[in-house]
């Protein structure tokens, strides 16, 4: 059964958790393992759920990635979570103006960032990217729908990973 388009409060209800998705540049594939704590579970606040099933009925793929990843894996709850997904700045823009979700702070916009604002929470939420130009502090992007691809641009092996907000069984 394909739990991909169930809320993600069901999944948490069900006992089904997450994907933990690492994307290894030297193999070219993804390896993928469960994470299922108490500190991962703890993340889901009501902002979180609607930013979760708001890409999920679009049909976007959102994930956690970064720093965040690290601290779940090590079982400490993350002061920051940063997001990633498939889905284009103009795409999200179009969606969360649907969603009468309001948008804040665009200036990462050109690098795919955009931050949604949920019962007063932040939610920054980037783009899949390819850095065809860089100076190693800026660079131009095109964007892609490619995990392992924008994993490869990233500058250590924890930020290439991403955490999945359910699974598929």
């Amino acid at each position: 059964m394909n739990l991909s388009h169930r809320p993600i409060a069901a999944l948490l209800q069900s006992g089904r958790y997450c994907r933990l998705i690492i994307c290894s540049s030297v193999h070219n594939k993804s390896n993928v393992m469960k994470l299922d704590s108490a500190e991962f579970r703890g993340i889901f606040s009501p902002g979180m759920i609607k930013l979760h099933d708001v890409f999920t009925q679009y049909k976007y793929e959102i994930r956690i990635a970064g720093g965040a990843v690290r601290d779940l894996i090590k079982r400490k709850i993350p002061n920051d979570i940063d997001f990633a997904t498939t889905a284009t700045p103009s795409e999200m823009k179009e969606m969360f103006n649907k969603e009468n979700i309001r948008m804040i702070n665009t200036r990462g916009e050109k690098h795919g960032t955009i931050t949604a604002r949920i019962n007063d929470e932040n939610f920054e939420v980037t783009t899949l990217r390819i850095d065809k130009v860089t100076d190693g502090r800026h660079a131009e992007v095109e964007f892609t729908k490619d995990w392992v691809i924008d994993a490869e641009r990233r500058d250590l092996t924890i930020n290439s990973m991403f955490l999945g907000l359910c699974v598929q069984t």
